[in-house]
């Protein structure tokens, strides 16, 4: 997780590992100065495996139809599909909502709705480009975002035949139970967002630093068996 400043970092990275590791690019389009930077690294990228982040900054498909947020978030989601075909990218994550959720239940049904008629429309733009959109487990209780509780969104993935990404740090502190989880939804899962915390707070820590049994997660990954993406996620 990078800033478009600390962007340029990732090379000496991509250098050392010669192709074994790639990267999960975090899109940052709100920033004028982002796509030079991109531009920059294109050489790099090319080489290896990449896997392309929706835009999370100043965007939200939550928004009501013809906002400018609305507006605002297709655009950059289109920047992104340009660049993640331009480098073949693996997959691209698809949050349903980036903001605060009040607790009125009809509100929050309404905030769904729209987030999964724009997912439709974003999942179409990355299948032209050849791309899947995999639905990530996003918000957590201490930030007052979660649309989606353990439950719902298992229960939507599934009514949807949504591919998946998990986020395990999201997941343990939302006090989700990781192992059923990733069980129920089996093979509609591509790939995991790697990181660690308190249970409580997103603080993207490193693997073995937090209260989440790692060890334990990744038995049960093999367990499951079906190939996926691991995408270490880690705060500066």
């Amino acid at each position: 997780m990078y800033s478009t400043k600390t962007f340029p970092r990732i090379q000496r990275y991509l250098d050392y590992f010669q192709g074994a590791v790639g990267v999960e690019v975090f899109p940052l389009f709100h920033d004028r100065d982002f796509d030079a930077a991109l531009n920059r690294l294109l050489p790099t990228l090319e080489k290896v495996p990449v896997t392309f982040h929706e835009p999370y900054y100043q965007a939200d498909h939550t928004a009501p139809e013809g906002s400018e947020v609305c507006e605002r978030t297709c655009e950059m989601f289109q920047k992104t599909v340009r660049a993640a075909e331009k480098l073949k990218a693996r997959h691209i994550v698809f949050h349903h909502n980036n903001c605060r959720v009040p607790e009125d239940p009809a509100i929050k049904a309404q905030m769904l709705e729209r987030a999964c008629v724009q997912y439709r429309k974003a999942e179409a733009m990355a299948k032209k480009a050849g791309i899947p959109l995999l639905v990530e487990n996003v918000g957590v209780r201490s930030r007052g975002n979660v649309l989606l509780e353990e439950e719902a969104f298992i229960r939507l993935c599934r009514e949807q035949q949504y591919p998946v990404l998990i986020d395990i740090g999201h997941a343990h502190a939302n006090g989700w139970d990781i192992g059923r989880l990733c069980r129920t939804l089996g093979d509609q899962i591509h790939a995991y967002h790697l990181h660690n915390n308190d249970g409580i707070h997103d603080s993207h820590r490193r693997i073995h630093d937090g209260t989440l049994d790692f060890d334990a997660f990744l038995r049960t990954v093999r367990d499951i068996g079906s190939p996926v993406d691991l995408v270490v996620e880690y705060a500066a």
